[in-house]
């Protein structure tokens, strides 16, 4: 009797330890400060309001008769160093003949909200982004999609898969599913994930709603039939390297693929790697 006591108090510690852990990253708004643009990224800053009524902070960047619009989806943000790298996309990007848009994600930067949910709810931030650059005359007849990184690119696989809306994805280091984050998580940490996998997934059910699997990249993947290039970090310490590899596995085609020895930050790491072979994506699909 006594020992099933003990494991009731360590299970009840465990959980309750879990939860706070889980509600420390997911239930606050990370403030960033909004770097400052070089001269060539002349940008029109927007609050865009999403389907569950949040306002949403966009600034687009603008060409003349461009390419394609790329939405430019960020992950989960700790530092301003991570938003500028962003701005580092734009600028190649706006180089090349495209038009941008840059978002803070709801609960980060200028964006409303006080709750992460790694894509549950996201990808409404992100449709409101494509909505808006679809209204705007100059964009008649472009195609319209998204370059994401981590969080970023799953929320706009989720995107894609819930609403039909984009003409291309690119994503960078994504997670397959929410177990597997998870997972992942707790091996980092060397806890032992056949305790804490099962208790993140009852703590998820809460915090996220219990559908919340339903938005589960690898799930949706299978529903898009547009363009997808997926990008791996073979040294990522964020997520499942090998998550990259499921998700292009699970992809339709027409679909790329880049390993790269480098670790989570592929950009920061490869900056003129992983220019070329964006670029590259682009110019072969966007016509």
């Amino acid at each position: 009797m006594q020992i099933i006591f003990l494991l009731i108090i360590i299970v009840s510690g465990i959980f309750i330890y879990s939860w706070y852990e889980f509600s420390r990253k997911t239930n606050l708004h990370v403030s960033l400060i909004n770097p400052k643009k070089s001269k060539d990224l002349k940008s029109i800053k927007k609050y865009l309001k999403t389907s569950d009524g949040l306002k949403i902070a966009a600034w687009y960047i603008p060409v003349k008769n461009p390419k394609a619009v790329v939405i430019l989806v960020d992950g989960y943000k700790q530092t301003d160093e991570e938003k500028i790298r962003m701005l580092g996309h734009a600028e190649y990007l706006k180089k090349a003949g495209y038009s941008c848009i840059l978002i803070d994600l709801r609960s980060f930067g200028e964006s409303e909200g006080n709750k992460i949910t790694f894509g549950v709810n996201e990808w409404r931030d992100v449709e409101a982004a494509y909505d808006y650059a679809k209204r705007l005359p100059e964009n008649k007849d472009k195609k319209i999609g998204f370059l994401g990184i981590s969080m970023g690119g799953v929320t706009s696989i989720i995107t894609k898969g819930i609403t039909g809306k984009g003409d291309f994805i690119i994503a960078s280091a994504p997670y397959a599913s929410f177990e597997s984050l998870f997972a992942f998580q707790a091996r980092q940490r060397r806890l032992p994930t056949f305790i804490f996998s099962p208790i993140l997934k009852i703590i998820a059910l809460f915090e996220f709603g219990f559908n919340y699997n339903n938005y589960a990249a690898i799930n949706l993947i299978k529903k898009i039939n547009v363009p997808i290039f997926i990008t791996c970090a073979k040294n990522d310490q964020m997520v499942d390297s090998k998550d990259a590899k499921r998700l292009y596995d699970k992809a339709n085609n027409p679909k790329e693929y880049w390993e790269t020895n480098t670790t989570h930050r592929i950009f920061k790491d490869n900056p003129q790697e992983f220019q070329k072979k964006i670029l590259d994506f682009l110019s072969k699909y966007i016509k």
